[in-house]
Order: C-alpha cells, then sequence, then structure tokens
C-alpha cells in the first residue's frame, strides 16, 4: 500500500508563501503565471496574492484516473494558450503547477511554452518528489519547489469530499509524526 500524506489549507498558504519568497529574493521577475489545471489553479491563484500578476490557464491529460494513477502513453493538450494571448508575447511567466511527480505533464508543458514567443519562464511547484524522473526540464528554466516530499499518495484539500475529516486526517498525521 502506498503511504499518504494530507495537506491543510493552511499547510499550502504557508508553503506557497514561501516560494513566493524565494522567487522574490532571487529577483526573478514574472509578468504572468500559467496555471497547469487542475492541480495548479489554486496555488497559483494563492501565489498570486504575494506576486500581484494575472494567472492564465492550460490544461492536458496524462492520468487516467486520479485516484489510481494510471496514465496515458503520451501528454494530451485539452486547453491551451492557442493563439498566445497578446499580453503575453515577449513576457516572463511563471508555470504553475500542485506537485512534480514524474516530471512528464511538466516537462511537456514546458517544451510546449518554450516554442511560443515568450521571455523567461519559470516553474513553481508545490512539492517536488524524491524519485526518478521520466523527463527532464528544458534548459534556461528557473525552478522553485515549495517542499521535497517522498514518493507518497498526496492528499490535497481541494481534491477533499468532506473538508473536516480530510483535515482531522492531516493532523493525526502530524500527530504521529511528531511521536516518532
Amino acid at each position: 500500500m502506498t503511504k499518504k500524506v494530507w495537506y491543510t489549507y493552511d499547510d499550502i498558504h504557508k508553503t506557497v508563501k514561501q516560494i513566493a519568497t524565494r522567487i522574490q529574493e532571487a529577483g526573478e521577475r514574472y509578468d504572468a503565471m500559467i496555471a497547469i489545471g487542475g492541480g495548479g489553479f489554486i496555488p497559483a491563484r494563492m501565489l498570486r496574492c504575494f506576486l500581484d500578476i494575472p494567472i492564465y490557464a492550460v490544461t492536458t491529460a496524462y492520468y487516467l484516473s486520479e485516484s489510481s494513477g494510471e496514465t496515458a502513453e503520451t501528454v494530451r493538450k485539452i486547453q491551451w494558450l492557442d493563439p498566445l494571448p497578446e499580453p503575453l508575447r515577449g513576457k516572463n511567466v511563471l508555470v504553475v503547477d500542485e506537485v512534480d511527480d514524474s516530471r512528464t505533464t511538466l516537462a511537456f508543458c514546458l517544451r510546449e511554452l518554450q516554442s511560443e514567443d515568450l521571455g523567461h519562464i519559470g516553474v513553481a511547484v508545490l512539492h517536488n518528489k524524491l524519485k526518478p524522473k521520466c523527463d527532464t526540464l528544458p534548459a534556461g528554466i528557473s525552478y522553485y519547489s515549495g517542499i521535497e516530499v517522498e514518493d507518497w499518495w498526496i492528499n490535497y484539500p481541494w481534491d477533499a469530499n468532506d473538508i473536516d475529516a480530510h483535515n482531522r486526517k492531516a493532523e493525526t498525521a502530524r500527530e504521529e509524526q511528531a511521536q516518532q
């Protein structure tokens, strides 16, 4: 059985703030974010509070089932910036997703975006799973991850049907870890 971990909205907010601080301290200036749906939507919106830049969105399909982790043979574009909106031309963009897992979807999106008329591209992910990746990031990409995590199943609050039960599981897991 795969080990599971739960994060609350408070946990996510603190991680997003940490990422924003690291971006600002690095002196990177982004003109817009591109959220990778569906997991990147909420972190991008939270990051907007700190970076005060607009959000655009792309959506891909790679996972056949969110709960099983089964994948398709290739990544497909579902919603894309096609044509690239005029306000993004030549601009620096920060691509946002919730987790860098196999890196397949992230690398696909970055390569596709590099073929567009954009300036510097950076990446922000809440969690980077500590495991071998199936793909590499294109050269020249700035990379910001909030937390390095084991290859466990991550339960995000926005996926919860019962947020109170989700938060109880997160608290129980925290208490168990503190006792170890």
